[in-house]
């Protein structure tokens, strides 16, 4: 299992959507890689907001939007297996 829990945010990140809800900084599943020449849109979108833990299987292609800022972006991510 795999995550992402947003600590904290610049307002570039919190600012809103684009296409297909995907705004700067959402994290999306579903979109394969580029080098595999398959144009899909995200079957899911996860906006990010301070606090959220987004919890996933590993195996799901997941990626995040880009965006710029000159504020801090602080994301805690982790995997985790069964013992």
């Amino acid at each position: 299992m795999s995550s992402a829990l947003y600590v904290a945010l610049p307002p570039e990140v919190s600012a809103g959507t684009g296409d297909e809800g995907a705004g700067p900084g959402a994290l999306t599943f579903g979109v394969p890689d580029r080098e595999l020449g398959i144009d899909l849109p995200p079957r899911r979108v996860e906006t990010p907001v301070v606090g959220r833990l987004v919890l996933f299987p590993s195996y799901f292609w997941h990626g995040t939007m880009p965006f710029e800022s000159e504020d801090y972006r602080v994301t805690v991510a982790f995997d985790a297996a069964p013992a």
